[in-house]
């Protein structure tokens, strides 16, 4: 059962390598800076939304590491902001949204205690859209899934993956003799 990724990506993707690669956490253990728990499953709706939560964790699980704070964006906003379907969404097309649209705050643009599709997928207000903050934000695919290769890039941002046949995305935030995943 597909719970959120569409898979595929665009020809101008960068390809592992690209980003210069900074040691920004020399464990590769990202486990004390993971951001508090969302589902994006909630009163019995799924969202489709796991590419637009995962992404989120990582960007928050760094910013807590790197700066202190710990942010909560809103996921509702960048499923939107990104045209999340009932089948998911491309890891790309969520990863663009965020560089080109930007972030703001769950508290700006939150999910309601009770909806359905329509009304979390509602059309967001313009004074919320403005609210939203430009971070820079790049991505690349990595080029293996080979445990060494994985520990090491741990070691400069926690990892998007798809997991269960391609068809839910997770934040990889350690992986010792097991994968950890958020």
């Amino acid at each position: 059962m597909n719970t959120g990724v569409i898979l595929g990506k665009q020809e101008t993707d960068w390809v592992g390598g690209t980003i210069p690669w900074e040691n920004r956490n020399p464990s590769g253990n990202w486990d004390a800076s993971l951001p508090p728990g969302e589902w994006q499953k909630l009163n019995q709706l799924e969202t489709m939304a796991c590419v637009s939560f995962s992404a989120l964790n990582s960007i928050e699980t760094q910013l807590k590491h790197l700066q202190g704070f710990t942010p909560n964006f809103s996921d509702r906003f960048i499923a939107k902001m990104s045209g999340t379907t009932p089948q998911g969404n491309h890891l790309w097309k969520v990863a663009d949204t965020i560089r080109l649209e930007g972030l703001v705050l769950e508290s700006d643009w939150p999910t309601p205690p009770i909806f359905d599709w329509n009304t979390y997928y509602a059309e967001i207000p313009q004074e919320v859209a403005q609210k939203a903050i430009k971070y820079e934000v790049k991505y690349e695919w990595l080029t293996s899934i080979e445990k060494d290769y994985l520990i090491n890039e741990l070691k400069h941002a926690p990892i998007q993956i798809v997991v269960n046949n391609g068809t839910h995305a997770v934040e990889l935030y350690k992986e010792e003799d097991v994968h950890h995943y958020f």
